[in-house]
This record gives C-alpha cells, sequence and structure tokens, in this order.
C-alpha cells in the first residue's frame, strides 16, 4: 500500500483515508490545516501508487495492511479522517485495531442505507462488468452530485478516477454493497469502547443524509454536523467549513503542536 508520511513533530497522528476514485491527493485541502498534527496519508489498493492484488477479503486485507504500516513507523494510535469509501475502511479497522484508534471522523458516511438505496446498489452491482468504469464513474458521479455547487467536487472525482484500475472499480464497488450487512458489529465494537465518534455530512448529501442521522441516533458517543448547501464530498465543497469542524473535533482529544 502506498502511503505518505507528513512529520510535524507532533505527538499525535492522524489517519487519512479517502474515497472512491480518489488519492492522497483528495486531503489538498486539509494538510496545511493538519500542520499541528503528524498525518499519514494512504492510498486504497488500485488507487494512486497502491497496486490491486486480485484476492477476496479486500477491506479486511486493507485494514491489515494499514496496521502493518502502524507498526513500521511506529504508530501507537491514530486519529481516523474517512471520507465516502474510505468510511468503510475506517468501521472496518476500528473493528479489527480498535486499541489504536483515537477517534474517528466520518465524512459522507456510506453505511446504513434504507432499503431502497440497497437495492439500486444492487443493482449497480449488476451492471458493473457491462458498463465500462470511463462511462459509469461519471455517471454515477453526476447522479450522487448533481448540482451546480456540486461541480469542483465531481470534476476533481472523475478527473482522479482516470487514474483508477477497471477492477478495483469493480472491486470496491462490491465491498460497499456486502459492508451495508456489517454495520452491527462494527457500531457494537465502537459504543463498547465509547470511541469518540464524528459523522459530517453536506445536507445535499441525497443518497446518504438519511443513513447518518440514523446511524447518529444509534451511537451514543458520537457527533453529527450538516454542512448547507454542500454535496457528498464536503472536505473539497467546502473544504474551509470542514477544516474548522475536523479541528475542533480533533483538539477535543488530543494535544496537537501550537503554531509559533
Amino acid at each position: 500500500m502506498n502511503y505518505k508520511i507528513y512529520n510535524n513533530n507532533s505527538p499525535e497522528w492522524v489517519l487519512l483515508i479517502h474515497g472512491l476514485g480518489g488519492s492522497i491527493n483528495t486531503w489538498k485541502y486539509q494538510i496545511e490545516d493538519l500542520k499541528g498534527y503528524n498525518i499519514l496519508a494512504v492510498d486504497l489498493e488500485g488507487h494512486g501508487g497502491s497496486d490491486l492484488i486480485k484476492h477476496r477479503h479486500l477491506l479486511s486485507r486493507t485494514a491489515d495492511e494499514i496496521n502493518e504500516i502502524l507498526k513500521y513507523e511506529n504508530i501507537e494510535e491514530v486519529n481516523i479522517i474517512s471520507l465516502s469509501l474510505g468510511t468503510l475502511v475506517a468501521m472496518e479497522f476500528a473493528y479489527s485495531y480498535k486499541e489504536k484508534v483515537k477517534s474517528i471522523i466520518l465524512a459522507g458516511f456510506v453505511l446504513n442505507l434504507g432499503i431502497g438505496y440497497k437495492a439500486l446498489l444492487a443493482l449497480v452491482e449488476g451492471f458493473k462488468y457491462i458498463i465500462p468504469k470511463k462511462v459509469f464513474y461519471p455517471m454515477f458521479a453526476n447522479i450522487m452530485m448533481p448540482k451546480k455547487n456540486h461541480k469542483k467536487s465531481r470534476d476533481f472525482f472523475i478527473r482522479e478516477s482516470v487514474k483508477m484500475k477497471s477492477a478495483a472499480f469493480r472491486m470496491w464497488l462490491t465491498e460497499l454493497f456486502k459492508t451495508q450487512f456489517k454495520l452491527k458489529k462494527y457500531l457494537k465494537v465502537i459504543k463498547e469502547n465509547r470511541l469518540p465518534i464524528f459523522l459530517i455530512s453536506g445536507k445535499e448529501d441525497y443518497f446518504f443524509v438519511n443513513s447518518v442521522m440514523k446511524t447518529y441516533k444509534k451511537l451514543d458517543e458520537a457527533s453529527l454536523c450538516y454542512i448547507e448547501k454542500c454535496g457528498h464530498v464536503c472536505s473539497i465543497e467546502k473544504h474551509a467549513q470542514f477544516n474548522n469542524l475536523m479541528l475542533d473535533f480533533l483538539d477535543d482529544y488530543n494535544t496537537p503542536v501550537l503554531a509559533a
């Protein structure tokens, strides 16, 4: 797994996990504002500089690979900041390695879909081998982020998706579908270990906005914020507001290095 470290000589670490079609570059609006923290940013399999292994258990394998990076870099504990598909990885990592998680930010959370959206996702699963990625991804991005003010984040992800391997696109879609049925076990571990969770969602994230509220109501230690006039990729579309929310949450649970 390809990764990049930004060492800001801090006692605290954040782990950045991007969404489908993204890469480490997804976080270009956050890196500077996170200067009070050391940063570990990863490329998911088949994205950015990471190769794809055509094998089962992609999600659990990804969590294991991140854990190996933490061990190699002598990082004992991380605050996870995740986006879209990355929220699946964040939940899987917290489930498998809860002792290494200090807090979790879930932006554009994609679990806990209603029956109708699960049916739609199942339909997407069926068509993923028929429609080429170069057609499918722009179409899917325009459905998820349809408004004029979503254009910046929509164009960014369509542009980044060109670099993603088609097999990776199909495999991660499968994980997105399968993981919808694993939420209960994830929430159980989070509640038992009282892990701080912050759900951030664009108010115009039509696919997932109701799912975020349903999940929030199931978590005693969770916080929730909707960003007005914002779509799915809130970390890009409303990055200044997102960063303020992100830092306020992180600073509640950490001791960052203060700017001189």
